[in-house]
């Protein structure tokens, strides 16, 4: 009994602990944008060579007989 009251009250210390950390950090932190940077999946896309291959079986229509 007093392990599992120890684990709630370690547990809500830690809750209470990241809560606070989180209220008390800057709202004007300044954000750097990365433009320019990234990925160009267009040219990544047309610049793909010698990929392998799968197979690609629809069976959408496919349907079983019926039991008579």
């Amino acid at each position: 009994m007093t392990r599992k009251i120890s684990l709630f009250a370690a547990t809500g210390a830690l809750i209470a602990t990241g809560f606070g950390v989180w209220a008390s950090a800057p709202t004007n932190a300044p954000v750097t944008l990365a433009i320019g940077q990234g990925f160009e999946t267009h040219q990544l896309m047309v610049a793909a060579k010698d990929l392998p291959t799968g197979e690609f079986v629809d069976y959408t229509f496919v349907f079983a007989e019926s039991p008579r």
